[in-house]
């Protein structure tokens, strides 16, 4: 029978302080056997790179002295040639009708592209052969550089050589060669010869050769940059009396094939040993960290368990106590080693509950249990306390549950300040009853302040009169019936208030604004000198849902408090501005004056109840203005007036 995996919750406490010395000695190793790998991979490639440029200057070396040697072999066979020829012109006294019957220089007609006679007598330029004028015209130097040649043949008693100069027949170059020919020691005459250079080195040097390499004059002509993009190199061909180098470029790579192949045999042993290195460092790297997690796991562990005020324990899945923390046990005044040594049911779970166990399990498999369960506990001395309980499982790494974990949170505290809340929250709502009857009774004082006042002034009037005998019958009934129209409007507004009072809904009423502020703003007394400064959009303009008579209140109380302020800063004339201002779905009707405007302290406290700022006021007619406002899903702003100076109050109302 399998029996269950068991845990060992006092195993915790692992050393990993040498297995930590360990691995810091093996990355350093690892760290010198990586630097040893990397400097022998640096050494390979530098050592390849030296020999490969020694091979390579010693192949430009044999390559030049071998051009070299072919080619003073091959005009030393022509100035054989020519001294054959020289002799048959001689004893011919003329030109000689035909070439050698044999040699590589006669095989290819185009090899050597001029040659001739000139006898000793003929040293002035205007006696020489055609062939011998027109190369001496071409160029204001070949004249010079022929004399010297055929002077040097004549004082040396040899074969001479000039150029290479400009071809007749465009920018190819010859070189020119003269032989002497004596007799009994005495100079007869020079064998004169031109050949073109570029057919010389086409046609005398071996295929195989021009195979991997291309030969270049080394003239005004030649090309900075190498034609073929290899590398290339400067070969001097050692002729008496002419200067020439010829550039050798090499075709394609000539690197020997075995030390590369060595190499690449020897790179791809050493990546592979550092792929290796690096893997191994890397699951080094990894087992540091989860050293490190797993030390500052322990680490935090330890300190959460002698820190934290939550109440920790876990059973198995028989329901035996297997751990329980150092909260926990104060909590219940019990120690963590009495609880776990205690057979039956828990000391600190009170008969009536059930199986504490149970209930746990039930919770941590419910998905659709709450977040907490509340209980009760019972503390070592007899005393109950509420406790917030939370429970999950605890499974392995595999996700078998092997376990179940439960934690508790001492609530009692909290319990017995939510009561104490609940009767504090009584009280202030008793006290906000009071202060609404008082607000009520406030607002019913102010906005019946002027109705009241009209009709007492009605009535006196109408009285003294009356008992003057100075009024007749005709003369009441308008009185009386606008006493009545002032009585009505002082119900309204009780109506309206009280209703507002009560948080009721209101009745509104699309209403056109624009006639309806042109009415009440012209409605209201202004003081003397105060000049009110209507600027209204013609037509009817936009229309808002309203309670007509109490968004009159608020506005006719702006426009009395803005004639009230405005002269109160000396600047004259003192002016009230009524207007209109659009924003996002919403209209403004704005109220700014010439006063001294609002103190910035007092910003935040302008529309709050009882807070008068002016002798005598009673601190209600702003309070009341935001109240009607902000129950017509609007708001109020008020700020300085950039044009008047003074305060700015803007009604924001929104639009049907």
């Amino acid at each position: 029978m399998p029996t269950e995996p068991t845990l060992d919750f006092h195993a915790l406490d692992l050393d990993t302080r040498q297995a930590s010395a360990l691995t810091r000695r093996a990355v350093a190793w690892l760290g010198a056997l990586l630097l040893l790998v990397a400097a022998s991979a640096v050494a390979m490639v530098l050592f390849l790179r030296s020999e490969e440029a020694r091979e390579q200057d010693r192949r430009r070396t044999a390559d030049a002295e071998w051009l070299d040697q072919t080619l003073r072999f091959h005009f030393r066979r022509l100035e054989g040639d020519l001294s054959v020829l020289a002799l048959q012109a001689r004893q011919a006294s003329g030109p000689v009708s035909a070439p050698p019957p044999s040699g590589p220089w006669w095989r290819d007609a185009g090899l050597v592209a001029a040659h001739g006679w000139l006898p000793a007598g003929q040293a002035d330029p205007e006696l020489w052969p055609a062939f011998l004028r027109e190369a001496a015209a071409r160029e204001p130097g070949n004249a010079a550089a022929l004399a010297t040649m055929l002077d040097t043949t004549r004082g040396l008693q040899r074969a001479a050589y000039a150029g290479p100069l400009a071809a007749a027949d465009g920018p190819a170059q010859q070189l020119w060669l003269a032989v002497p020919l004596f007799e009994q020691g005495r100079f007869v005459g020079d064998y004169v010869a031109a050949v073109p250079v570029d057919r010389v080195l086409a046609g005398l040097i071996p295929a195989w050769f021009l195979q991997d390499h291309r030969l270049v004059l080394d003239d005004e002509t030649t090309p900075q940059a190498p034609v073929g993009g290899g590398a290339r190199f400067l070969a001097p061909i050692n002729l008496p009396g002419a200067q020439l180098g010829l550039w050798v470029e090499a075709l394609g790579n000539q690197a020997p094939l075995a030390p590369r192949a060595f190499f690449a045999v020897a790179l791809v042993c050493l990546a592979g040993m550092l792929l290796t290195l690096v893997a191994l460092w890397r699951d080094i790297q990894r087992r540091q960290r989860a050293e490190t997690r797993l030390q500052t796991q322990l680490a935090l562990r330890t300190a959460m368990e002698r820190s934290v005020a939550l109440g920790l324990r876990a059973w198995d899945q028989a329901g035996h106590l297997l751990y329980a923390n150092p909260a926990f046990g104060r909590l219940v005044g019990w120690t963590p080693q009495e609880l776990i040594a205690h057979n039956g049911a828990p000391p600190y779970w009170p008969a009536g509950q059930g199986d504490e166990f149970e209930q746990m399990r039930s919770q941590a498999g419910d998905s659709a249990a709450p977040a907490g369960t509340e209980q009760q506990l019972q503390h070592r001395d007899g005393h109950r306390l509420d406790v917030l309980v939370h429970s999950a499982p605890l499974a392995l790494a595999s996700g078998e549950v092997v376990g179940w974990v439960g934690s508790a949170l001492d609530i009692t505290e909290r319990r017995r300040v939510e009561r104490l809340a609940a009767r504090q929250q009584e009280l202030l709502e008793a006290s906000g009853r009071l202060v609404a009857m008082g607000e009520v009774a406030s607002t019913l004082a102010h906005e019946l302040n002027q109705p009241l006042g009209a009709l007492s002034s009605f009535a006196t009037g109408l009285l003294n009169r009356v008992r003057e005998q100075r009024i007749t019958f005709e003369e009441i009934v308008p009185v009386v019936e606008r006493m009545e129209r002032m009585a009505e409007k002082a119900g309204r507004v009780i109506q309206r208030v009280n209703a507002f009072a009560r948080r009721q809904d209101m009745t509104r009423q699309p209403l056109a604004l624009r006639p309806f502020v042109a009415r009440v703003a012209t409605g209201a007394p202004l003081p003397e000198g105060v000049t009110l400064d209507l600027q209204l959009p013609p037509g009817d303009g936009p229309t808002v849902p309203a309670d007509a008579l109490l968004l009159e209140n608020a506005l006719h109380n702006l426009v009395l408090n803005a004639g009230e302020w405005a002269p109160r800063s000396g600047r004259t004339p003192a002016r009230v501005r009524v207007d209109l201002v659009s924003g996002d779905g919403q209209i403004g009707v704005r109220v700014a004056d010439s006063g001294p405007g609002v103190p910035p302290e007092q910003l935040g406290t302008i529309f709050d109840a009882f807070a008068s700022h002016k002798p005598g006021g009673m601190g209600m007619g702003l309070a009341i203005c935001r109240s009607i406002v902000e129950a017509h899903h609007g708001r109020i702003e008020v700020e300085r007036s950039a044009e008047l100076q003074g305060a700015e109050f803007t009604l924001w109302l929104p639009l049907i």
